[in-house]
């Protein structure tokens, strides 16, 4: 088969690297390498070691919204304690499952607190409209102001037992921060206090689970993918 100019389309003798007649470089490529294994692709955009925002969110309100109804209605604490660190480890796994990435314990804290952000809001959305109603529809006042009445009365004795020294300098300030304890502007503080407790105690409990898990999941290795 005769050679032929890449450029001007003349003849050429095997062995030419230039052109006689335009002076063109003449390129030969072995068709053998050309056709060998290429390299496996890596798919651009996906750093395996950052969290992967969009996938983290849905996994996590996916668990929280059960962790968060159980979490208002958990009585004992040892069970809403595992109730956290058991939803912060579910999430976690889900998210290794739906992403791409890697877990550690950085990523699994982050995607962790995420959860416990959510399950928190959650919560303490179900508490409130508990609150309403035993309040308003099944007439429960009158045993909720009592709760609220004898928390307040040991939270305003606790205060005057601990202040002695203040009693004895400023009694009035004393005596009006006990009865302030009982009064309904002193119970809704009393309830605001203890949902923030909750809060924070789902969110680190969460994010403790977690990055718990993270590490434990980043031994394991992830199961591949078949098309």
């Amino acid at each position: 088969m005769d050679l032929l100019c890449h450029r001007c389309g003349n003849s050429l003798h095997e062995g030419e690297g230039f052109c006689p007649h335009c002076g063109a470089p003449q390129l030969v490529v072995d068709a053998s390498e050309a056709s060998g294994p290429q390299p496996p692709t890596q798919r651009l955009g996906v750093d395996p070691t950052r969290v992967q925002w969009r996938k983290a969110i849905t996994s996590a309100l996916l668990i929280a919204v059960p962790v968060g109804l159980l979490s208002a209605w958990a009585g004992d604490f040892l069970v809403w304690l595992l109730l956290e660190v058991t939803g912060g480890f579910a999430t976690i796994a889900l998210y290794r499952k739906r992403s791409e990435g890697m877990t550690d314990g950085r990523i699994g804290w982050l995607v962790g607190t995420l959860l416990g952000v959510a399950a928190a809001a959650i919560a303490s959305a179900t508490n409130s409209v508990q609150l309403i109603v035993q309040r308003y529809l099944l007439h429960r006042g009158a045993s909720i102001d009592a709760q609220f009445q004898t928390v307040g009365q040991q939270m305003a004795e606790q205060m005057l037992k601990t202040n002695s020294e203040a009693m004895q300098q400023a009694p009035q300030v004393v005596h009006a921060w006990a009865s302030f304890w009982l009064s309904p502007d002193g119970h809704a503080a009393i309830e605001l206090i203890t949902v923030g407790v909750m809060s924070a105690g789902i969110i680190l409990f969460a994010a403790t689970g977690g990055a718990i898990a993270g590490r434990i999941l980043s031994a394991r290795p992830r199961p591949q993918r078949t098309l």
